[in-house]
């Protein structure tokens, strides 16, 4: 599977490879032409990359931040929260900083820089705020090993392993609150702000109208399927059914490393692709999908020596 990523993105970084089999001009009733053509698959080796390093930390949040927060201090008076109730705060997450993102810090952030904050800005905060998440995660899993048993009138941990319906059997709770592991999930909420939507405008600007909803279709399969095949693996490898046995750490380290070398594979990704063109957004406006100040607009379009700023010719 890896292997088969890393031809994928290499083989269309550069898609001038795609020809037609004839002469076009012989055939003007073609809807979709070899130009749209290498603009799709250009499309593939942000999709690849942006949607595998990332998805790997977000993942985190469906198996590894509950099943951590099970073996935490999940009491609450006399009843246990299960550790699926903290997803809730990766929901709240992204219901609070979405419109302090929108109306607040990126109008500020981009009165200081001179420009509108770029597509490929947010992505890498966004990838850089998920390695955050699981890096705080595996700090926190240190913490909560190292922490003491609950004993005596806490009982076991009703949503950890080993537990048995009457009670008198399973797996202590640590004496650390469960709601540290808020911090994760909130990290991952605000990556997803930063990640997602900038995703979804990217496929659909830089595929024709014809097959926009096919790129949108591989974005999200790369998004849950390829992800979760990779999550599989290093959960396979890394997760321990038992945390207090086993490293949980070493499992949320593997996924941030991923996310870094998923931020090196897009510097990589956007400079060798900066030949390539992207479709004008409609309407005739300047296309602000801008990846690492490089000009992507179309052919009509020309790049001053800085690389920042682009106008129309």
């Amino acid at each position: 599977g890896s292997m088969a990523c890393i031809f994928l993105i290499v083989a269309h970084v550069n898609c001038s490879w795609v020809q037609s089999l004839g002469d076009e001009s012989k055939h003007q009733s073609r809807s979709f032409k070899v130009k749209e053509a290498q603009q799709s698959l250009s499309a593939l080796p942000m999709i690849v990359v942006v949607n595998v390093s990332f998805s790997l930390c977000y993942n985190s949040m469906n198996n590894a931040f509950p099943s951590q927060a099970c073996q935490m201090d999940v009491r609450l008076g006399s009843s246990q929260f299960n550790g699926a109730f903290y997803n809730i705060s990766d929901a709240l997450a992204i219901v609070i900083f979405t419109p302090i993102f929108e109306t607040c810090l990126f109008p500020v952030i981009s009165k200081l820089k001179g420009s509108p904050v770029r597509l490929g800005q947010k992505i890498v905060a966004g990838l850089v705020v998920a390695c955050i998440s699981n890096v705080s995660a595996a700090w926190l899993e240190s913490k909560r090993r190292d922490a003491p048993y609950l004993c005596g009138d806490a009982g076991f941990s009703q949503c950890a392993p080993h537990y048995t319906q009457d009670g008198l059997e399973g797996t202590r709770m640590k004496d650390i609150s469960a709601f540290w592991i808020f911090i994760p999930f909130i990290l991952v909420g605000i990556s997803e702000i930063l990640v997602n939507p900038c995703m979804y405008c990217f496929c659909y600007e830089s595929a024709p109208a014809q097959v926009r909803s096919l790129v949108q279709a591989i974005n999200l399969f790369f998004s849950g399927s390829v992800s979760n095949a990779f999550t599989a693996v290093v959960s396979k490898l890394l997760y321990p059914n038992d945390l207090d046995s086993g490293h949980l750490e070493n499992y949320y380290l593997v996924n941030a490393s991923m996310a870094v070398a998923g931020i090196l594979a897009y510097f990589a990704v956007t400079r060798c692709r900066s030949g390539n063109e992207i479709n004008e957004i409609n309407e005739g406006r300047v296309n602000e999908l801008e990846l690492d100040g490089i000009c992507e607009f179309g052919e009509e379009s020309e790049c001053k020596d800085d690389g920042k700023e682009c106008r129309k010719v």
